[in-house]
């Protein structure tokens, strides 16, 4: 009778994998809203109208530095805007547009905080996305 003994298999060792991240930088996440003194006939709030008004608080409240802040705009709807600033200026321009009440010929322009924070869907709640509707 012969026996034959099973050679173990061979198999290859497993191949490392590579694994690659991203590096982003941190930001911060800011809805706001625009208030505009009452107007019969009031044109739409657009994107440029926004900026301008942000740029004017920024640079009003800080100065240079304000002016040189990056500002990502997300979504606007109506008067309300979302936008992402480095996590390092988001305090600044919270503060920056919390205080700031401007606009010519006796208006009163002005913005208001409505939420900020460094994660985007804790900013928009009850179950919408910030890019839908």
């Amino acid at each position: 009778m012969t026996t034959t003994i099973a050679s173990p298999a061979t198999t290859k060792p497993p191949t490392p994998t590579t694994t690659t991240h991203t590096l982003r930088s941190p930001s911060t996440y800011i809805h706001l809203t625009l208030l505009l003194p009452p107007a019969p006939l009031a044109a739409p709030t657009d994107t440029p109208t926004f900026l301008t008004h942000l740029q004017s608080a920024l640079s009003t409240f800080l100065g240079l530095h304000g002016a040189a802040i990056p500002i990502d705009v997300l979504r606007t709807s109506g008067n309300d805007i979302w936008i992402r600033v480095p996590r390092q200026d988001g305090s600044a321009v919270v503060a920056a547009c919390g205080g700031y009440v401007g606009g010519g010929n006796g208006e009163g322009v002005g913005w208001r905080v409505r939420g900020w924070g460094g994660w985007l869907g804790g900013l928009v709640g009850r179950g919408e996305g910030v890019f839908e509707g």
